[in-house]
């Protein structure tokens, strides 16, 4: 049985060098990877769609090309495994987003899934009937019911809808009128966000896409914490493993538990294997790693475009 192992694993190396990317561009390796990317997806997923994003993701954010490659093609591997859609502005399912990694003194690409990633993974369980995350602000008429997941959520006829107060997800399963319903106020997001977020300057100081985008942010942390009460999913089991994750392994299906790494570019160090560390680019900041200019800052969605993603959810169910 060991010589058996043995022997696969030999085969399996040989397949992986055969598999490497080709090209000199980052976009020519994109396109020269569709066909693992097609053999990691779910059934009926499109690879070719999938490299049609990432080609816009990367002209619309030329600082992804300046990411290692092999980190880079890692983060769409995890799209491709989870069904996901990467992309800039309101509708992307998951964001590729650079940073420096002072370790290895070069730029590394991190995956992180938006929460519209999450309300579509949720979704395909076969088991939930009904799930959203809504924003609650300060004119809504918000009556919620935890008990019962019902809940009576409407919007000022006319005037604006004030401040955002607050936040929450509710599924519902099929053939049942009980629903489960998370919901925190902005203060007790605010907390969560301090005692969870791990992208910290060596002041502790909070960076990256809690500042950028606090309101994404929090809706997907409401999803995340009903996810415990959701119908068992192995693609959800697997979303929570690759968030925020970044990946060097190329093979299609892989354990995403094996091969997603949780960075730190909050502490770069002074020095590297005893010499000084090279200067990043001036768009880093060398505090925290981060890339100034980031595309989830720059194409974050307006409160106009939030609010039409959320009427375009509630007009299709």
């Amino acid at each position: 049985m060991g010589s058996n192992l043995a022997q696969r694993v030999k085969q399996q190396n040989q397949q992986v060098q055969e598999r490497q990317p080709e090209g000199n561009t980052l976009e020519q390796q994109v396109r020269s990877m569709e066909a693992q990317f097609k053999l990691a997806m779910p059934r009926g997923a499109d690879a070719a769609q999938l490299v049609r994003d990432t080609i816009t993701v990367l002209r619309q954010n030329p600082k992804l090309m300046q990411c290692e490659p092999t980190s880079f093609l890692g983060a769409i591997m995890q799209c491709a495994q989870l069904g996901l859609r990467p992309g800039i502005g309101a509708l992307q399912q998951a964001h590729i987003l650079p940073f420096w990694n002072s370790r290895e003194r070069r730029f590394d690409a991190q995956f992180i899934i938006g929460y519209q990633g999450m309300l579509d993974l949720a979704n395909r369980s076969g088991e939930i009937d009904y799930v959203t995350a809504q924003l609650v602000c300060r004119n809504d008429e918000f009556i919620p019911d935890p008990m019962t997941g019902k809940h009576k959520h409407t919007y000022p006829a006319s005037g604006p809808r004030g401040d955002v107060i607050g936040y929450y997800c509710v599924f519902f399963r099929k053939d049942s009128d009980r629903g489960q319903m998370m919901y925190m106020s902005k203060e007790d997001m605010e907390n969560h966000r301090d005692l969870h977020a791990k992208a910290r300057n060596k002041q502790k100081e909070i960076f990256g896409p809690w500042v950028d985008n606090f309101d994404a942010m929090a809706l997907k942390t409401t999803i995340r914490l009903n996810f415990k009460y959701m119908p068992k999913s192995t693609q959800i089991e697997n979303a929570l493993v690759a968030d925020e994750s970044v990946r060097y392994d190329l093979t299609p299906q892989s354990d995403l538990v094996q091969v997603s790494e949780q960075p730190n570019f909050s502490e770069p160090p002074t020095q590297i294997n005893g010499q000084l560390a090279e200067e990043p680019p001036a768009n880093v900041n060398t505090d925290t790693g981060e890339v100034t200019g980031d595309p989830w800052k720059d194409n974050a969605p307006s409160p106009e475009e939030q609010e039409a993603i959320f009427a375009a959810e509630r007009e299709g169910r």
